[in-house]
């Protein structure tokens, strides 16, 4: 039996505050690439059980990518005309020139082509900020390929925001250890066997907690809720 439990910030959630700024932030630009699937984030194929579901995604210029931090934040980005899009980070954007710059996205094609024409190629004068998530579902949590009870490895997926810490805590022990965020999106420890508790923090200072009773490769757990989204 897996052991559920959510536990929320009250003081947050009573004030509804909303763990985003929607002041735009000037200067964006956008370029657009093609091979979209197998980012930097760890999704695989958008398509697939561990992606987003649709195109409507990004690679983030490393100013913005944050050493992988910032994967399945979404985005609003909006032309001179008002006209917006929202995209999910997926992937990184490592090119030297665009890719290097303060506010730059790398677009799907799909997404690119509602700001602008592809046949532009570049796109500037953006403005963007972050916003949830609009996700359908729990949050879920998944092995990496190869996890034993020595080792594993967490792909955390299907939030409507950002996450911002995991940490561990064994069976036997009242103390939870830390993890530390790959720049792939994945939580490493060598500090499993079975039978542990995964405590994970939005950035809006909300947990859910669940008890992985035993470590298998590729296993995916539901944890049966979702963050909130506040007045955002």
């Amino acid at each position: 039996i897996i052991l559920l439990l959510i536990f929320t910030n009250l003081f947050n959630f009573n004030k509804a505050q909303c763990p985003f700024s929607i002041t735009p932030i000037k200067g964006a630009s956008a370029t657009f690439y093609t091979t979209l699937d197998n980012g930097n984030c760890g999704y695989e194929r958008l398509s697939g059980p561990l992606g987003p579901g649709n195109k409507m995604i990004a690679a983030l210029g490393s100013k913005l990518y944050q050493n992988g931090s910032q994967c399945g934040q979404c985005f609003k980005i909006s032309n001179s005309q008002n006209v917006s899009v929202v995209v999910m980070a997926t992937d990184s954007c490592h090119d030297a020139g665009y890719c290097q710059r303060d506010g730059h996205f790398d677009l799907s094609p799909e997404a690119f082509a509602i700001l602008g024409k592809t046949s532009e190629g570049v796109l500037e004068g953006l403005t963007f900020y972050k916003v949830p998530c609009q996700i359908n579902g729990n949050v879920k949590i998944m092995m990496k390929d190869g996890s034993n009870p020595y080792w594993t490895s967490f792909f955390i997926f299907n939030s409507k925001v950002l996450i911002k810490k995991v940490s561990i805590r064994m069976s036997n022990s009242n103390q939870f250890i830390p993890l530390t965020q790959t720049t792939y999106n994945y939580w490493p420890t060598s500090i499993t066997g079975n039978n542990f508790e995964v405590k994970i923090e939005s950035i809006s200072g909300e947990f859910i907690y669940i008890t992985i009773p035993f470590v298998e490769s590729r296993k995916v757990y539901d944890t049966a809720t979702q963050f909130s989204t506040y007045d955002c």
